[in-house]
């Protein structure tokens, strides 16, 4: 094994484990503001998906199917929050918590009506292509989720930390009564956290789709799994908890499988690091509370 094949598995396992960031991160950012988990982003990751092949086949524009494909789907989250989430508030959780499944379930089934049942492809062939450097062979989609996932990251850090909204979700995710006696419409702020969650799930989609070629129904399903499991073991409500737990899961993955002899898939891999976690420790990698905070 020479230091060619190791760089090129990190970065393969560097562009999974960003996948698995950009819907944990929403998750986390919900269950921050309101204590609740969310199951139906399995479903609005599959929504920006479906959008963004069918804007993209309508315009022949891949900027264009991208941008679109993350606003309809911010809407579309922030839809859920108003319409589903929001009149079950004064009600204990584990109702939200059954709502969000039964969600989750309409939006598969209306997936398959609408699209049918069958794998659309993705075919975007300027990211269809590989680069080579160093002796290093990767798919060009591998760097655009990569580069993507900085950027919108970078993007998030800014709005959190530098603008009056990211002060009214920090607010909120800390102390939602006292923020609402601060002044701080606090409906518009989880609105607002339901609307970016859902636009980063929808360019981890898109992405996901070109990288396999692939749009169906149930694409979803394990990712958003995944990505509950990531949530716990980062830390309940923290943002760097997720990304680091994402990361971590990415790099386990891929050398557990490539170069481990332990006949384990993908899937537990994932649950065993979860339950390794919940018993050595049980707040999670950064610990518990919201982490906008940190």
């Amino acid at each position: 094994m020479n230091g060619a094949v190791i760089g090129q598995q990190l970065l393969n396992a560097l562009a999974l484990g960003s996948v698995y960031a950009m819907i944990a991160v929403g998750l986390a950012m919900i269950y921050g503001v309101m204590r609740i988990l969310h199951i139906a982003h399995a479903g609005v990751f599959v929504a920006g998906a479906y959008l963004g092949l069918y804007l993209f086949k309508a315009s022949g524009s891949f900027v264009f199917a991208l941008t679109g494909s993350m606003l309809i789907t911010g809407f579309l989250g922030a839809m859920i929050e108003q319409l589903v989430y929001r009149p079950m508030l004064a009600k204990p959780r584990i109702v939200a918590l059954i709502a969000s499944i039964g969600l989750f379930i309409c939006l598969s089934d209306l997936f398959r009506i609408i699209a049918g049942p069958f794998q659309l492809p993705f075919d975007y062939p300027p990211l269809s292509g590989q680069l080579a450097f160093a002796g290093v062979t990767i798919p060009k989609v591998d760097f655009a989720i990569i580069g993507g996932t900085l950027g919108i990251f970078a993007l998030l850090w800014f709005i959190m930390q530098k603008t009056r909204i990211g002060f009214g979700i920090r607010a909120v995710a800390q102390d939602a009564d006292a923020a609402k006696m601060m002044g701080i419409n606090v409906d518009r702020s989880i609105q607002m956290v339901f609307f970016l969650s859902s636009m980063i799930a929808a360019f981890g989609a898109i992405m996901v789709a070109i990288l396999y070629n692939s749009v169906y129904t149930s694409m979803g399903d394990m990712i958003g799994y995944k990505a509950l499991a990531l949530i716990v073991i980062g830390g309940f409500g923290s943002i760097p908890g997720a990304i680091l737990a994402a990361l971590l899961l990415g790099f386990t993955e891929t050398f557990l499988t490539t170069y481990s002899v332990v006949p384990l898939s993908r899937e537990a891999i994932a649950m065993l690091m979860l339950v390794l976690v919940i018993l050595i420790r049980p707040q999670g990698l950064l610990g518990k509370g919201p982490g906008y905070a940190r």
